[in-house]
């Protein structure tokens, strides 16, 4: 069974301390997409972190993130 879990960060914004983005745990595919700004509304890059370690990114990445974690099969 999959578990998934997700988590919009704003890092960086003025006034608040920088939040790190969440790491990729082991036994998980990590994916991030990239936003232009505080709307959300416009993706401008992404990264994924495949279960056999392969990786695919483009775009630009920015302070804008949401990251999905989703457990590998055994």
């Amino acid at each position: 069974m999959a578990v998934l879990a997700s988590t919009l960060a704003a890092v960086g914004l003025s006034g608040a301390p920088a939040q790190a983005i969440p790491a990729c745990k082991a036994g998980y595919q990590c994916s991030r997409t990239y936003y232009a700004d505080s709307a959300w509304t416009v993706v401008v890059g992404g990264f994924t972190r495949f279960c056999d370690g392969s990786l695919d990114q483009w775009g630009e990445t920015t302070r804008y993130v949401e990251t999905t974690q989703v457990q590998c099969p055994r």
